[in-house]
């Protein structure tokens, strides 16, 4: 499980979200309640991905004894993972820090579950 380890930590290095501070909060709340709501949706259907792509490369991992192997593998998985949340307009340190905010807010938690379960009954 060294792969999803070396994942999790490259994805909580670096910058975090912008935080609006309450008084632009409220002059902006419609436009900034439509740009966070593409950016759910940016993060569910790179959600989805992330977790193809790491249910593609697990089986890969567990029969490898040769550490060069299983690097080689973890490096692919990681630029996979790489290339699918760019491909949904974030960065690794803004989808690591969604999940942070995500972990530590219910009501965010499971707006992002509805919207990913959308993603996948639209991707089946």
């Amino acid at each position: 499980m060294q792969l999803w380890r070396m994942i999790v930590l490259s994805l909580m290095l670096g910058a975090s979200l912008v935080v609006l501070s309450p008084a632009l909060a409220q002059e902006t709340s419609n436009k900034g309640t439509e740009a966070e709501e593409v950016q759910l949706r940016s993060f569910a259907r790179a959600y989805v991905e992330v977790q193809k792509i790491r249910e593609f490369y697990k089986p890969q991992l567990g029969p490898t004894q040769d550490p060069q192997k299983a690097n080689e593998i973890e490096r692919e998985a990681r630029s996979k993972i790489s290339e699918a949340i760019v491909k949904e307009g974030l960065t690794p340190d803004s989808y690591s820090q969604m999940v942070q905010t995500a972990n530590a807010d219910e009501a965010l938690r499971k707006r992002i579950m509805e919207l990913i379960s959308e993603v996948k009954k639209h991707s089946q």
